[in-house]
């Protein structure tokens, strides 16, 4: 018997666009220096549903080899006034050059460094959007240096299929 799957597929879920406050700057810890980002503001788009950003922090650990792992929970409002939760870590990794860039709060392109999410999704099971609670997405972003040193992030969201 053949057990192999089909490679995974992915669908378009939406763009999610965030603009950062300046970083709480914990400082290095035992596992790595700690920053938590929270969320200014933000929106969503996408051709099931769209939004903007309620709230949202980041507990981003940058590793001994520059590399960062963000850990991020949100809560999106939909335009109808849903809420829903999305919680996602990721990946932020490149050339050791440019991770002291953005480390240091410089613009860099986004095709210059290795930057994915995983994200879950939770809402209240009786509205329209209950289907996200089943979802598993995945996504690929980029940073933005904004006015005052602040981050923005950019992640294109596909649903795994």
């Amino acid at each position: 018997m053949d057990d192999r799957q089909a490679p995974l597929q992915t669908d378009y879920l939406m763009t999610l666009d965030m603009e950062a406050m300046v970083g709480l700057e914990i400082g290095k810890t035992p596992r790595g220096y700690r920053r938590i980002d929270r969320i200014e503001r933000g929106t969503f788009s996408g051709p099931k549903l769209s939004g903007k950003v309620v709230t949202a922090t980041d507990h981003l650990l940058v590793l001994r080899d520059n590399s960062a792992r963000p850990d991020v929970r949100l809560v999106l409002e939909t335009t109808d006034g849903v809420l829903v939760q999305i919680m996602y870590q990721g990946i932020v990794w490149g050339p050791k050059e440019v991770l002291k860039k953005l480390g240091r709060r410089e613009e860099v392109s986004g095709d210059q460094y290795y930057m994915r999410s995983a994200a879950f999704f939770e809402t209240a099971m009786d509205n329209d959007y209950a289907w996200l609670n089943n979802v598993i997405a995945v996504g690929r972003g980029a940073v933005r240096i904004l006015d005052g040193g602040a981050f923005g992030v950019r992640y294109d969201l596909f649903q795994v299929l």
